[in-house]
């Protein structure tokens, strides 16, 4: 799907008005900021210019995912930027997010890693990027068919 076509179908799926006044919306805010960061990673992966930056964008896309859906079962907001960690407490409500475990755990250097110059970073080839924005996409189309339910089609 190309890039300017999966906004709009998530900016669609993201409208606001669709739901009661007593519903907590602060969710659907971290998943605009979260396919705001797919998006960019997406486009950046295209051009192939700026693997770094695509990785780093994908980290958050899914960060964010997850901290809406933390947000959206528990009503309480978490902190930090592990995913692995994150993962593990979307687990106590949904064990399906067990398999998102090892597939998110290598993308928790993109937070800091990827963005700054070591020694110790290896900027990812083709593939490594191509499965990065895999699994950010499922991940983050996952967390969209849980928290928009039926309104929600990838």
């Amino acid at each position: 799907m190309p890039v300017a076509a999966f906004r709009m179908a998530v900016w669609c799926f993201m409208s606001r008005n669709r739901h009661g006044k007593g519903d907590s919306r602060h969710y659907f805010e971290w998943m605009e900021y979260a396919s705001e960061d797919l998006a960019a990673a997406l486009l950046l992966a295209e051009d192939g210019t700026c693997v770094n930056t695509a990785c780093f964008h994908c980290q958050q896309a899914i960060e964010k995912s997850l901290k809406a859906y933390l947000l959206f079962m528990s009503g309480h907001n978490l902190d930090g930027h592990n995913l692995s960690w994150l993962v593990r407490q979307a687990c106590k409500y949904n064990s399906a997010f067990g398999g998102f475990i090892s597939r998110t755990a290598v993308l928790n250097p993109y937070y800091i890693e990827c963005r700054y110059p070591s020694d110790r970073w290896e900027t990812p080839d083709a593939e490594g990027l191509s499965q990065t924005v895999d699994v950010t996409r499922e991940l983050y189309e996952y967390v969209c068919s849980i928290i928009y339910g039926e309104d929600y089609h990838a």
